[in-house]
């Protein structure tokens, strides 16, 4: 998109979104008494995810927001993932990568700690598809908090994205909800069709009530704004030609008046099974000759894959809740995740290549965490003190499979040979923290809190992917403690200003670190933790009927960093630093209109081999990302909505680079000359036969751009093929009807 369209775009989006909701939000699994409920009518959203208890974001020291269902499902077309929603939404979120991966789409420059019902969904092992780990109409509402925090333990540098599932309706002895959606391209050919078919269920009384939901999508190809197929992405994997199964449901029990127990269970899995694969004529003809063709980016027939790409969960989460344990309110939660990840192949260089690898991630993970909450009085004023128990267990396998192929490269026929692919990781986490806010004035508030966290990590003999020496079996272990410090003062019943201080801490990815060299063994190899300082101050303003606005300047740094080279990767000793901006504004207008937008500026350097602050590449720090929105809706259930997102291009990054490499020395920033882009979708809905329809158009303008992840990616990996062009303008249709 041209560079003056996108600053107009700018310039209007200098305040931003509707991101606040006007009732109360009660995370379900949290009783509460009438008349609690009843004061918090008059504050804003509950949310739990920043404090691990129930606490109004106006009380919050930090940068917190409320997604709410209605506006999931607003957004989610058949086919659409969370993470298209969350960066419609989200300022400080990355953009979108448009296929099955969530790699790089990093909040305020660093990595986001993704949960389901307070089940962490990223681990040591980070196989980048937390996002695409739940269909958007299992959905209640999303908590958001952005920048560090250390308060669910490690993997939160830079924010956490807390999905909750939907539970029963309270207001009806049995209810059901019936979806049916639908997605074409633009040339509406019958194998560009996405299905969509979704059933819930739910039972209360006064003792128990239940849910149960069952979502069903098929994806068929996607094609570009020119009108072509788009070809599958050969990293990390694409959502052409999948099918969908998410399974969820919850059972509670109220045991007394102030005691509840709920057991909740996930089933997902994602699929691919395409005929279509890359284009690879652009190969060179042997290792030493380039044929000088470019990729052409079709989507070649004939591709024969005997285990297609995947991604496999069932979680399991237990929450035990007591409002009267000793005067206190006690929160017990235990969980288990099992998840498997299948890759495209790869080891693709020249045309004479005979074999390839597949590989495949397998992860198991459980754990206990454990929250009190005590009210207590000093000098007449309230003291909120928060202290807990985390323990979790992680264990980590990945290998690959030896593929038989040849030129074209479309068809894969297993060898029966496999090895490993870094060593099996056994990773136990124990932290201790308390947490206080007291207020300290009528209208200022005081938080302040301290975490222990002590990690071992143990790993089996092994043998590197690319050598034949074995590597003994190690252990090692390593304890961060982190602080964090805040304070909110009340300007007026509806608007406040905060400051905050926080550390978040994150463990490398073990197998990857250690998967390829022998060199070093995992006590060793500089593996610890990463602390990360997190610094923001902020203005909000949230009113029932009228502007909703947000303003937040940030700050992280830290001493190290993960670097990626041909070989191995490494804990590096270097300065990181990552400041920026968010915004956003809604604005209601006359009767039923309302006008809003959300803009995230991030910038970010590190120090490089030359000592000189050096420009981070998109996978680490999203360009500038602005959104604009308008909307009418009336009371008879009729409305529309128009928005647009626009990303900047930048190429800082990449002339760092260049200088680097002209000074004679290279690192593994290797960053990509970023275009910008414009999209705009139109949605709409209304009712009908006592429910509801929605109808969207996604990319009105049918443009032709590459996503930011496909334009990096083609850069950090030397294959040109990545960057395949995103989809163009779609259209969805669905009917939604509760009974």
């Amino acid at each position: 998109m041209r560079l003056s369209h996108f600053s107009l775009c700018l310039l209007t989006t200098a305040i931003c979104t509707h991101l606040y909701a006007n009732e109360v939000i009660q995370e379900p699994s949290l009783a509460a008494s009438e008349e609690t409920k009843k004061a918090n009518t008059q504050l804003a959203p509950i949310v739990m995810t920043a404090t691990r208890t129930p606490k109004s974001i106006a009380e919050v020291a930090g940068t917190v927001q409320t997604i709410r269902g209605d506006e999931i499902a607003q957004q989610a077309g058949a086919g659409r993932k969370v993470a298209d929603v969350l960066a419609q939404l989200v300022p400080s979120l990355a953009p979108s990568s448009g296929n099955t991966s969530n790699y790089g789409q990093t909040m305020r420059g660093r990595n986001v700690l993704v949960m389901i019902d307070g089940v962490s969904q990223t681990g040591s092992r980070d196989v980048a598809r937390q996002l695409n780990s739940i269909s958007p109409n299992m959905i209640d509402h999303i908590e958001v908090v952005s920048g560090a925090t250390s308060i669910y333990g490690s993997g939160a540098t830079g924010g956490i994205i807390n999905i909750i599932t939907k539970r029963a309706d309270k207001s009806e002895p049995v209810s059901f909800q019936t979806k049916l959606g639908l997605t074409s391209a633009d040339n509406f050919r019958g194998d560009s069709l996405a299905y969509q078919v979704g059933q819930t269920a739910s039972f209360s009384n006064d003792k128990v009530d239940g849910f149960v939901g069952i979502d069903y999508t098929k994806r068929g190809s996607q094609f570009d704004g020119n009108g072509d197929r788009i070809s599958l992405s050969p990293w990390q994997g694409s959502t052409m030609d999948t099918d969908t199964i998410d399974v969820n449901g919850r059972l509670n029990f109220n045991l007394t008046d102030n005691q509840s127990l709920s057991f909740g269970a996930q089933y997902y899995k994602d699929e691919q099974d395409t005929e279509y694969g890359p284009d690879y004529s652009y190969l060179p003809a042997t290792s030493t000759s380039n044929d000088g063709t470019n990729p052409s980016y079709r989507a070649i027939k004939g591709l024969k894959l005997s285990d297609p790409l995947f991604t496999e969960r069932y979680t399991l989460n237990t929450q035990y809740q007591n409002n009267d344990f000793l005067n206190q309110s006690l929160n017990v939660e235990a969980y288990y995740r099992n998840e498997k990840a299948r890759f495209f192949p790869y080891g693709l260089a020249n045309k004479t290549v005979s074999t390839v690898n597949q590989s495949q991630s397998e992860i198991e993970v459980a754990g206990i965490r454990s929250t009190i909450q005590s009210d207590l009085k000093i000098n007449d004023r309230d003291l909120k003190l928060t202290y807990g128990l985390d323990y979790d267990w992680e264990k980590n396998k990945q290998y690959i499979d030896i593929l038989a192929t040849q030129y074209p490269y479309l068809v894969y026929t297993p060898t029966g040979l496999s090895k490993g692919y870094g060593p099996d990781t056994e990773i136990q986490n124990i932290g201790a923290f308390v947490q206080a806010d007291y207020e300290l004035t009528d209208n200022l508030n005081v938080q302040t809190g301290i975490r222990h966290q002590y990690i071992q990590a143990n790993t089996e003999a092994y043998i590197p992917s690319r050598e034949t020496t074995l590597v003994a079996a190690d252990s090692t272990d390593n304890d961060k403690t982190l602080f964090n410090v805040g304070a909110v003062y009340k300007l007026t019943d509806v608007q406040q200003v905060y400051a905050n201080f926080s550390q978040g801490f994150s463990y490398p990815d073990v197998q990857r670190m250690l998967r390829d060299v022998s060199t070093y063994q995992i006590s060793t190899s500089n593996l610890q933790p990463i602390t990360v300082n997190s610094y923001e101050l902020g203005w909000r303003l949230n009113q029932d009927d009228g502007l909703n606005m947000s303003l937040t300047g940030f700050y992280n740094t830290s001493d190290k960093t993960v670097q990626f080279d041909k070989r191995a990767a490494r804990v590096v000793d270097t300065d990181q630093r990552v400041y920026g901006a968010e915004a956003n504004v809604s604005y209601p207008f006359m009767e039923n209109y309302k006008v809003g937008g959300t803009l995230g500026y991030t910038r970010g350097q590190y120090k490089d081999a030359a000592n000189n602050w050096h420009e981070l590449n998109a996978f680490a720090v999203s360009p500038v990302k602005g959104t604009l929105f308008a909307e009418w809706n009336n009371d008879e259930g009729y409305g529309v909505r128009a928005q647009m997102q626009a990303i900047q291009g930048t190429n800082k990054a990449y002339k760092d680079d260049q200088a680097l490499n002209a000074a004679g020395l290279t690192d593994s920033n290797s960053a990509a000359e970023i275009k910008g882009y414009t999209t705009m979708d139109v949605l709409a809905h209304f009712p009908m036969a006592k429910g509801r329809v929605d109808f969207g158009v996604y990319n009105v303008w049918g443009n032709q751009y590459k996503t930011v992840f496909a334009q990096q990616a083609a850069v950090t990996n030397a294959n040109t093929l990545l960057a395949i062009p995103a989809e163009g303008r779609t259209f969805a249709l669905s009917y939604t009807i509760n009974y």
